[in-house]
């Protein structure tokens, strides 16, 4: 009988593995670590070219030098161009428009022809109306004419009446005869106060007629549309042909020495101001140019939702051009002070709502708080934090506190 059994270790030449042992795997080195390693210092290189580039790179920037001068304190408001004398100019009679006689622009005197409106209808009834006012005058001649000859047949009867009594005294008449001549007396009395009411009733009825021709004439000269007052034609809302009825607008005229800047002030404002202080006015056409005027009108209203009241500024003269409601605005100077810091409104940048300035020191931009005074024209009065000499950056958008700043303009004494 065969018998199997295992090599010994010296018929295999070596160490001899079991059959049920899985094998042993390779070991490897730990390469995990390296690469965290690898990470960091990458991140810490982008940190550090980042904070190199942020703070080593110089910026471009405008910057000036904090000098002492004069300073105006303005107060600045929104308005547009208004007229204290203006009228819009409507027919007060319906009718077709046959002639407009000025256009926009044009100058034009108080009583001047604006329009002419058919007026062929107007005509007829004048005419109807003078020709019953020539019929009444008629009448009032007839019935004076009657008056005259009731007051000839009294003057007889009278006469005839008083023969009469005379004859009936001396026994020469009956007295039938007598009661006759009373009776025509009383008569002729009436014919007389008869005549006398027609009179008063023709001439009533002449007056009637009269006032009418005078309301037709009336009604005729409305259909001439003139002027009220002195001034320039600044629109124009009707054409030839257009049917117009009463209170239609043909033209609007304002008066050129009435034309003022109606601005709007928040009304803690108002103690401030004065009538005659003088201004100063700003017209979005005519660019950076102002215009010198004075304060005609104070408004005594201050609106509910807006809080803002209204000052009337009269300019000393206009623009070439100018247009009703065109905008602008109005510069009150308050106060002139001779030796102020102030810094363009650019200039201020705020941190956490309080205002500062970028000032540059070691050519690096620092941020650096301050106290605002009043308001100026395009600059504000700086009343601590700064002093003369201080370089700051007028255009402070994206700087930061230590960005390194290039030699900018102005930077210089």
């Amino acid at each position: 009988m065969k018998v199997n059994r295992l090599p010994d270790a010296t018929e295999a030449g070596g160490t001899v593995t079991p059959p049920h042992l899985p094998p042993r795997p390779s070991p490897r080195k730990p390469r995990r670590g390296r690469r965290a390693l690898g990470i960091a210092a990458l991140i810490t290189a982008l940190a550090f070219a980042l904070a190199g580039w942020r703070y080593g790179m110089p910026r471009t920037t405008q910057a000036e030098v904090v000098r002492a001068g004069p300073f105006e304190s303005v107060l600045s408001g929104p308005g547009i161009l208004d007229a204290l004398r203006k009228a819009s100019v409507s027919a007060s009679v319906q009718g077709v428009i046959t002639t407009l006689a000025v256009d926009v622009g044009d100058s034009i005197r108080a009583g001047d022809v604006v329009a002419l409106l058919q007026s062929t209808d107007l005509k007829a009834e004048r005419e109807s109306r003078l020709a019953s006012h020539e019929a009444t005058r008629k009448a009032v001649a007839l019935a004076e004419a009657e008056l005259r000859k009731a007051h000839a047949a009294r003057n007889n009867a009278h006469s005839v009446l008083g023969r009469r009594e005379e004859l009936i005294r001396s026994g020469a008449t009956s007295r039938a005869t007598l009661e006759d001549a009373q009776t025509s007396m009383e008569q002729s009395l009436a014919e007389v106060a008869r005549a006398d009411a027609a009179v008063s009733q023709a001439r009533a009825t002449e007056a009637s007629a009269e006032a009418a021709v005078r309301v037709a004439e009336a009604q005729l000269e409305k259909a001439t549309i003139r002027a009220p007052i002195d001034g320039v034609v600044v629109a124009r809302r009707m054409d030839m042909g257009d049917l117009v009825v009463p209170g239609s607008v043909i033209v609007d005229i304002v008066d050129p020495e009435s034309v003022v800047l109606s601005a709007r002030f928040d009304e803690s404002a108002i103690a401030r101001v004065t009538k005659g202080q003088p201004a100063r006015l700003l017209f979005t056409a005519t660019s950076d140019a102002t215009t010198p005027g004075e304060i005609r009108r104070i408004g005594r209203e201050v609106d509910t939702e807006t809080r803002e009241f209204t000052v009337d500024i009269a300019p000393r003269r206009l623009p070439r051009n100018w247009a009703i409601g065109q905008r602008g605005t109005a510069l009150i100077t308050l106060q002139t002070t001779p030796d102020a810091l102030s810094v363009p409104f650019a200039a201020i940048a705020f941190k956490d709502r309080a205002p500062g300035v970028f000032v540059m020191r070691d050519a690096r931009a620092w941020w650096q708080p301050v106290e605002l005074g009043p308001i100026g024209e395009a600059r504000v009065d700086v009343r601590g934090g700064l002093k003369e000499g201080d370089v700051i950056l007028t255009q402070p958008e994206g700087a930061f506190a230590g960005m390194k700043i290039a030699d900018p303009p102005g930077a210089r004494p």
